[in-house]
């Protein structure tokens, strides 16, 4: 086993040179958010989707005022050549009537006009059903862009119906103004706000009893049982910073920060957890999780290295297995 430590001594060679703050995680307002929990992701994910539905809808209508303009102008060209043609049509009609020269020259001016005539109306006719065609198209177009804009709203707009939504404690507390009971729930909110109200208290604290290590601990598995990390991750760290069971608190630190993808991050308490315990219960799912976190930042040596060591030593493992498989592909 001190050969298996050296060997992951050696082959973890990615370690942060920075530490990331864990008290920003679940920030959307920040420029780039980390440690989201699923709905913090889900809302993030419309946040972005609907920056980009709005810059296409406006990039859409700048198109479409773009193409009215033309259209314009076009008619008004067209509107202006036509009457320079008519009245020349006119001027020449004019001029026949009042010419003295012979019958033939007449006819002959005449037969000249007359199919300038024919020309502007196959003209006109050609142009209006160009210029119909391009309104239907554009009118066509308009309402796709309608249709896009009923069917999203803006961030603005977003964010406005995001500020109606109530906190669970507000929730709480709009029920107790109404005069609604609860027993159970209420017993069980009351419960839980002292827990975190206990929590917070002790966590600036700076030195602890053994039994507020003990209830830390207690609190810090149970929200991380429910996955809820962004209260789990703070108590862990502060287990951590007073080496309070430092191998547990890193393994369990090195999950949350795997399922959130963070897997520099994920490795380097992995590494950790793994020198100070090596013959934790979790060290299989530890050596599975740092084999498929070192292949995501695509160190696939160090991923071979871990699948190969969890295989060897412990082949009857459902990680094993696992590990066996993304071994295959690698």
């Amino acid at each position: 086993m001190n050969k298996f430590l050296f060997s992951l001594t050696l082959s973890t060679s990615i370690l942060l040179s920075q530490e990331v703050s864990v008290f920003g995680a679940g920030n959307l307002d920040s420029k780039e958010p980390y440690g989201l929990n699923a709905t913090e992701k889900y809302i993030l994910k419309n946040q972005n989707k609907i920056k980009t539905v709005s810059s296409d809808v406006n990039d859409m209508k700048s198109k479409l005022t773009s193409i009215n303009s033309r259209l314009e102008g076009l008619e008004s060209i067209f509107q202006g050549d036509s009457e320079k043609l008519n009245t020349t049509v006119l001027k020449i009609n004019d001029i026949v009537n009042k010419s003295s020269k012979t019958t033939t020259d007449i006819e002959e001016l005449r037969s000249v006009s007359s199919q300038l005539l024919t020309l502007k109306e196959e003209s006109d006719k050609q142009f209006n059903t160009n210029i119909e065609a391009l309104k239907k198209a554009l009118s066509e177009l308009t309402v796709v862009v309608n249709k896009i804009n009923s069917s999203y709203v803006s961030e603005t707009q977003f964010q406005k119906n995001m500020d109606q939504f109530i906190t669970r404690a507000e929730f709480e507390a709009l029920k107790k103004v109404m005069g609604v009971t609860n027993k159970s729930s209420s017993s069980s909110s009351s419960a839980s706000n002292d827990s975190q109200s206990k929590v917070q208290s002790l966590l600036a604290k700076t030195n602890l009893s053994g039994e507020e290590k003990k209830f830390l601990i207690a609190e810090a598995k149970k929200e991380f049982d429910r996955m809820y990390f962004k209260y789990a991750i703070p108590i862990y760290e502060k287990l951590l910073e007073i080496n309070y069971k430092p191998a547990e608190s890193s393994y369990h630190l090195g999950e949350m920060w795997f399922v959130r993808k963070k897997y520099d991050t994920a490795i380097s308490y992995f590494k950790k957890s793994a020198m100070l315990y090596d013959k934790a219960s979790w060290m299989p799912k530890l050596l599975l999780h740092s084999a498929i976190s070192f292949e995501k930042t695509g160190d696939k040596d160090n991923a071979k290295s871990f699948y190969s060591t969890l295989i060897d030593l412990y082949p009857s493992s459902n990680e094993a297995s696992e590990a066996k498989q993304n071994l295959n592909k690698l």
